[in-house]
């Protein structure tokens, strides 16, 4: 057994099979959007990405792209989730707003880092879902792969230049 990376009980120190785990394989669902929040942070820490999907509102035309997620989820040390604040999200609510703070560092570079969003969520069918987040001071964007030139070889192998190729 080991504490769960959510942290929600510092004060009791709940373990990970009794607090985020039960939410994470469904056995459970979540009562509030501040306990999903948690158990999708719990998500990435422990790279269920499938629940990450599941637990949101997928819009049209959107896809959610899981071999990215787990990549990030893989690539960084999880080091604690910081709730700022949240709005409604009760068992007799249907929508809430979560603030949070995920503090993470990135294996590759050693850097500490944070991911600092506004959520929010939506019952569906009666459970709680992600619908959309507001990133706040947001971070550049790392690249998980090399810049491809315009004049460099297309990265698909063809034999031309990206931008005579999946560049046109």
């Amino acid at each position: 057994m080991s504490l769960c990376p959510c942290r929600s009980m510092d004060q009791i120190k709940l373990q990970y099979e009794e607090c985020c785990e039960p939410f994470i394989k469904g056995k459970k669902k979540a009562p509030t959007v501040e306990t999903l929040m948690r158990s999708r942070y719990v998500a990435y820490v422990v790279k269920n990405i499938n629940y990450i999907d599941e637990t949101q509102i997928t819009v049209e035309n959107e896809v959610f792209n899981k071999e990215e997620a787990l990549k990030w989820a893989e690539s960084s040390e999880w080091l604690g989730l910081e709730i700022k604040k949240t709005q409604k999200g009760e068992p007799n609510d249907n929508t809430g707003v979560v603030e949070f703070v995920a503090h993470y560092k990135d294996k590759a570079s050693g850097t500490e880092l944070r991911h600092h969003e506004t959520s929010l969520f939506q019952k569906r069918d009666g459970d709680w879902k992600f619908k959309e987040g507001q990133i706040h001071g947001a971070q550049p964007l790392k690249r998980l792969e090399p810049k491809i030139g315009r004049n460099d070889p297309c990265s698909c192998n063809s034999g031309k230049k990206f931008k005579k190729c999946c560049g046109a």
